[in-house]
């Protein structure tokens, strides 16, 4: 790992230890629009899987939402979890046995072959060369017939481009807790981007946009927000001018024959 690199692991994991006690209180339950994110996010992840008899894992867990998502209608999955961040993990209702501080690539189940590997909401913390670090990792960790899912955060997005702007004013105006004002370094991607980096290891099955917002409007009027979320989630595909409205991009991927 680079001295950049171990830089940025250094300072995401300290951030995210710190706000690891009021994280789901803050992002989940407090906030409606990003209740609502959130639970779009995890259907549409977990949308069609079976995993009753699987081998999971959740590369970025945090404080465990796809474990508490999936544990109810899948008890017999296997499921692993991990997280640059201590604090988050032990927030986390995983079991014990199943939770790993660090990167997924440098664990003792590096040779286990998953049914299903995620990576929701990590590579906007993660620099080009752990991103590619971890897309090697599960190109080689699924089972046949195996699927990965992964969320990049959208570059073309207004919203990305209303959140660079407020990152400035945002580190005299709010607490450090917040990602704006963390001094994070933050990595987007269009979607051409994403496209040309997953095709050459995995067969890309599926592409959804999520987030339908622009900041701070969802902060601001949550009701007038989440009303036009529902309305453009209705709308089929990923057409351009939607991903022009929607900060997510979650990608469906199976492992090449």
């Amino acid at each position: 790992m680079s001295s950049t690199d171990t830089a940025q692991h250094e300072q995401a994991a300290r951030f995210f230890d710190e706000v690891s006690g009021t994280y789901k209180d803050k992002y989940k339950d407090r906030s409606p629009f990003h209740r609502y994110f959130f639970n779009e996010r995890l259907e549409k992840a977990t949308e069609g899987l079976e995993l009753g008899d699987a081998d999971v894992l959740d590369i970025g867990s945090g404080t465990g939402e796809l474990y508490e998502h999936l544990v109810a209608r899948f008890p017999g999955m296997r499921f692993h979890a991990t997280d640059v961040s201590a604090g988050m993990l032990a927030q986390s209702p995983v079991p014990v046995d199943r939770k790993y501080v660090g990167h997924a690539y440098q664990h003792p189940f590096a040779t286990r072959k998953f049914d299903a590997v995620f990576m929701l909401g990590v590579t906007t913390y993660l620099s080009p060369e752990e991103l590619e670090k971890n897309l090697a990792f599960i190109a080689t960790s699924l089972k046949p017939g195996g699927r990965a899912i992964i969320t990049f955060t959208n570059s073309h997005a207004l919203d990305s481009w209303t959140r660079n702007l407020a990152r400035g004013p945002m580190r005299w105006f709010a607490g450090r807790g917040n990602v704006l004002s963390s001094g994070l370094k933050l990595w987007m991607y269009a979607w051409g981007d994403v496209r040309r980096m997953l095709e050459g290891r995995f067969r890309i099955e599926r592409l959804d946009v999520l987030n339908h917002t622009v900041f701070p409007f969802n902060m601001v009027l949550p009701g007038a927000s989440l009303w036009l979320a529902h309305k453009l989630a209705r709308t089929t595909g990923a057409p351009a001018w939607l991903r022009w409205l929607s900060s997510d991009l979650l990608v469906r991927l199976s492992a090449k024959a």
